[in-house]
């Protein structure tokens, strides 16, 4: 199964994604987030779901959504 690392840029208000496949081949993906609202968006997330399943991709969004309101609340 897939795995996933997520890094926070919380001064420029990036998430930096970095996806390993099960060949151990990488993906790095990043995306902005609203340091107000907490809000955010992942453009990639149907090509995710289609590759990787529907739970692993709520596994996935799930650790966002923790580290951005960290970051927000921080």
């Amino acid at each position: 199964m897939a795995e996933f690392r997520l890094e926070l840029d919380a001064p420029n208000n990036i998430v930096l994604v970095m996806v390993t496949e099960d060949d151990g081949s990488e993906v790095d993906y990043q995306f902005d987030f609203d340091p107000n609202t907490g809000r955010w968006e992942f453009a990639e997330r149907d090509l995710l779901e289609r590759d990787f399943g529907d739970d692993w991709v709520n596994d996935f969004e799930d650790a966002v959504e923790k580290m951005i309101q960290g970051a927000v609340q921080g």
